[in-house]
């Protein structure tokens, strides 16, 4: 019952904050145990906060995957949480074995039915050029990636999770701050980084 209420929901987060209409873009996971990455998105409606968390391994259907959490801070209802169990080494729709989906103060619960059509689409972008750029503190190596529609994607091996930096598009979004355990929500004071002589 939660799960089919849920679906058109799950449909437009997943869309604003990890994909865009042409499908997901796919790009290697970093699997970091503990790991997560706090990321900011920026509409109309006004900034939203959302964290991606690496989960521990899982199986479902005899396939093997590992859970990955989507934390998203919704008005006037709290925190969502929408996990997906993902096999292989990339977050495309087609590797999600199983979703779940908790409303704050509520236990997980399968959403019932596949991903929607239209986030099946596999999206290979094209490598643009690799950078160095200081973020939360640290220095990450990060590549970039351009997709159909205008959309860019930048990514980097130190950030756990989807490895996203930031992405461009209808629903931009950034990251904004990353580690292994500790609070994810909680704001941390970084040094800023030294001037070049």
């Amino acid at each position: 019952m939660m799960g089919a209420r849920l679906l058109p929901l799950l449909a437009v987060l997943i869309q604003s904050q990890v994909a865009s209409p042409q499908g997901m873009p796919e790009l290697p996971l970093v699997v970091r145990e503990g790991g997560w990455a706090r990321y900011q998105a920026v509409s109309s409606d006004g900034p939203t906060r959302f964290v991606v968390k690496v989960g521990a391994p899982g199986r479902h259907q005899g396939k093997q995957g590992r859970w990955f959490d989507l934390e998203i801070e919704v008005p006037a209802t709290g925190r969502v949480t929408l996990q997906f169990l993902v096999a292989g080494e990339r977050f495309g729709a087609g590797n999600v074995l199983l979703m779940r989906a908790a409303l704050p103060g509520g236990k997980p619960r399968e959403v019932s039915g596949p991903l929607p059509d239209e986030f099946k689409t596999r999206r290979d972008g094209r490598f643009l050029q690799k950078t160095t750029e200081t973020l939360a503190g640290r220095t990450l190596e990060v590549s970039e990636y351009s997709y159909a529609g205008g959309i860019t994607a930048e990514w980097s091996a130190s950030v756990p999770g989807l490895g996203l930096v930031r992405m461009s598009g209808e629903s931009p979004f950034q990251l904004v701050d990353f580690g292994v355990g500790g609070d994810p929500w909680k704001e941390r004071v970084h040094p800023a980084p030294a001037a070049r002589k």
